[in-house]
């Protein structure tokens, strides 16, 4: 679990092995806000609950049936103010060859700078860049960042922050990934909560999504760069389903 200590409503990223797209997590037998699971990279993310008792909780994954601890804890502390405020952070493929990251800060303390990192499997991540931030600030700040250097043949490029203090202390932001359209179809985010996005399909191309037992729920057409943004019916229950264009297929999980 990464971090490994923090107050309630602290990000937090569990890595392991098996994990599916109901598969859960608890910190002292309080469920983790916000939860969000990805499949590619074994991880389970969310925020710890605002019940979780104070001092060192056990730590409980649960897939299907199985529910693991493997004697991992997380140490809720008192809750202090944060250096920096996240507003928001996104990462957007821009063609194929650059990603833009973009983020805003509400409010600034003693912050020195964003370190920018990247990983091709959302587990090991190394530095692409630094932005300077605002120092001490009450004010909204907005921060950019362009990944023109994209690894050859990366289909999925995972993106976080490491934010800086002026004392050395660091602080990560949540995970952001992006699909590439290099070759073939991709879809982002997967899982997707009521949308995703299509990308390297033909121009003008038709776009189906199956459920499960082959019912067809939605129709959608690419746009002439070869995107279509796939908005899922309300009361879409989660699951698997089948992105299909022409002959080609995905598999679309929705939370």
């Amino acid at each position: 679990i990464d971090p490994v200590r923090g107050p309630v409503g602290t990000s937090v990223t569990i890595a392991g092995s098996g994990f599916g797209a109901g598969s859960t997590a608890t910190i002292g037998g309080v469920a983790l806000g916000s939860l969000a699971v990805n499949t590619t990279a074994q991880t389970i993310t969310g925020t710890v609950g605002a019940a979780t008792p104070m001092g060192a909780q056990a730590v409980a994954m649960t897939s299907g049936t199985q529910t693991s601890t493997d004697n991992v804890t997380f140490t809720v502390t008192e809750s202090t103010p944060l250096p920096v405020q996240l507003l928001a952070f996104t990462a957007t493929a821009q063609g194929p060859a650059t990603v833009q990251l973009a983020w805003a800060t509400a409010s600034e303390q003693n912050s020195a700078r964003f370190e920018v990192e990247r990983s091709l499997d959302g587990l090991n991540f190394s530095k692409l860049g630094a932005v300077a931030a605002a120092g001490t600030s009450a004010a909204a700040h907005a921060y950019g960042f362009a990944d023109a250097l994209l690894p050859t043949g990366a289909r999925v490029l995972y993106y976080r922050l490491r934010q800086v203090d002026l004392d050395g202390t660091a602080t990560y932001s949540p995970v952001r990934s992006v699909a590439r359209a290099a070759s073939g179809l991709a879809l982002y985010p997967n899982p997707a909560p009521h949308q995703a996005t299509l990308v390297g399909a033909p121009a003008a191309a038709a776009v189906q999504v199956y459920d499960a037992v082959g019912r067809l729920v939605l129709r959608a057409a690419a746009d002439a760069a070869g995107t279509a943004g796939l908005v899922l019916p309300a009361g879409l229950p989660g699951g698997v389903y089948v992105v299909r264009v022409g002959e080609q297929a995905l598999r679309l999980v929705v939370e």
